[in-house]
């Protein structure tokens, strides 16, 4: 790949160095007139086309810088209450219950404030569900925070929009009709897709417990409450954690199922085009709209839109234009776990699949079709997990072993679950619930087996930022050189003619 076939791909990473820098340093007036003047000279430029790039990528580091500072500076603007006040609070996700507490996110019914808030335990508030609304007693204390490492839980959930926390006692609340007038419209369509949602898990509630009803859950409609410690130890140990954490595979999969609706026949392709397009936008805004689904969802859209020939060149033009949408929309989403995964997976496969297939060669893959399958989950596999490794040793301090053997298991089973957990929302059948209780309990089954095997995972690694880097550094210079022979490696096993 070069910058021909990727020019978008140089745009995304200043951009993306420029958000970096911006959180360092406050946004200054004089950074206004620098981009302007950027922007002016490099159109007036053209007769010098190597300046004239030089100076656009200077305008995106310096917009990335300026989205990044006033993002800063907005998200430190809130106050705190000296005293406690009566304030209208609008549960916006599931509550999760904790040994002593209730624990949601809650937008403030004045100003569309986000907060986690913490309530006492009991039979009222267990019973709380999304877009509930109560008149508490409380003072919004600043985000508490503890330390692992690097890792700030306050500045994660400031990231996240939380601008404070509250404490709500028992008896110190009580329920009351919402109020929406103050909040923007996203924040009511966030609610309303709450709780559509909150339905459809009643659903799963209804044929499912325990560990199988967590699963399904997070596996279809992201919703990671009822995860026990131990389960996703065990789905991140066994190299399985990306099952439970919606993505372009979900996404991927519910294309799949919907395209046969929806492009089955040619005429009025845009329409069908168009309804699948709102159809996966629904989806991600249904399960709360993470930043790995925003991702695919940009992608697809484009893909949808605008796929000409060369689709796999484009698909790395299409990615750098998903980070370009997703940075200047929220420079947070660059501090965000997912989206730093899902991005180098997504990259590091585009990258590696055509040096995979140049090495087997494509002729003999074409004509070998269950090798083909075999040979595609495996190397998706190797790639993803190439581009993975450094960032997992550094956020979870381990490295899974056995995730080839996981994913030969785990693909197709996320593909029945998925495609079952659907089917039982539309028709909720009892064969159907049946059989999709079964695949998630023997998934589970199987994972925690191959999580306990010896030499499973590597645990312990406490890696910092400038190691994460080099490894990235190393696996690139040892993947260019492996693969520099490629043409006469391919040329080797090429049969020859005569």
């Amino acid at each position: 790949m070069t910058i021909r076939t990727a020019p978008l791909l140089p745009v995304a990473v200043s951009l993306l160095a420029g958000t970096a820098t911006g959180f360092c340093f406050p946004a200054a007036p004089w950074q206004w007139p620098l981009l302007a003047m950027l922007v002016v000279i490099a159109a007036l430029g053209r007769r010098w086309p190597l300046a004239q790039s030089a100076l656009l990528l200077a305008a995106m580091a310096t917009l990335g810088m300026l989205l990044a500072g006033q993002k800063e500076m907005e998200a430190q603007r809130w106050g705190y209450d000296a005293h406690e006040r009566k304030t209208e609070l609008i549960v916006a996700s599931e509550p999760a219950e904790k040994p002593r507490s209730v624990a949601f996110d809650a937008l403030q019914a004045s100003d569309g404030r986000l907060l986690k808030c913490y309530m006492a335990k009991d039979s009222l508030s267990l019973r709380l569900k999304p877009g509930d609304a109560l008149l508490a007693h409380s003072r919004i204390r600043p985000l508490s925070d503890f330390r692992d490492g690097s890792f700030s839980y306050a500045r994660y959930l400031m990231e996240h929009g939380f601008s404070g926390r509250c404490w709500v006692g028992r008896g110190q609340w009580a329920a009351c009709k919402p109020t929406l007038q103050s909040l923007s419209v996203t924040d009511r369509s966030r609610l309303r897709f709450l709780r559509w949602r909150h339905e459809l898990l009643g659903r799963y509630h209804a044929v499912a417990t325990g560990d199988a009803y967590a699963v399904m859950a997070a596996m279809t409609l992201g919703d990671k409450t009822t995860l026990s410690p131990a389960l996703r130890q065990a789905y991140a140990a066994s190299g399985a954690a990306h099952v439970l954490a919606l993505s372009g595979l979900h996404l991927g999969i519910l294309y799949f199922m919907l395209s046969f609706l929806f492009l089955g026949r040619r005429r009025a392709a845009w329409l069908a085009q168009a309804l699948l397009v709102v159809a996966l936008w629904a989806f991600v805004l249904l399960v709360g709209m993470p930043v790995s689904m925003v991702r695919s969802a940009v992608m697809l859209t484009m893909l949808l839109l605008f796929a000409r020939r060369g689709l796999q060149q484009a698909s790395v033009n299409v990615l750098c234009l998903a980070a370009i949408v997703l940075l200047v929309a929220n420079p947070f989403a660059l501090h965000d776990v997912g989206f730093q995964l899902s991005f180098a997976s997504v990259l590091s496969i585009l990258l590696l699949m055509p040096k995979f297939e140049a090495l087997i060669g494509r002729e003999w893959l074409q004509h070998h079709r269950w090798a083909r399958v075999l040979f595609g989950c495996l190397a998706v596999s190797v790639a993803a997990q190439v581009g993975t490794a450094p960032l997992v040793a550094y956020y979870f301090h381990q490295l899974p072993l056995c995730f080839l053997l996981t994913n030969l298991v785990v693909m197709p089973a996320a593909y029945l679950v998925l495609c079952g957990s659907l089917l039982l929302l539309l028709l909720p059948w009892p064969p159907v619930a049946q059989a999709v209780v079964w695949v998630v309990e023997m998934l589970n089954s199987l994972l925690s087996c191959l999580a306990a095997m010896p030499g499973a995972t590597i645990s312990g690694l406490r890696l910092n930022a400038i190691q994460a880097v080099l490894c990235y550094v190393v696996i690139i210079t040892v993947m260019e050189w492996a693969f520099f022979r490629k043409n006469r490696l391919a040329g080797f096993r090429r049969p020859s003619n005569k």
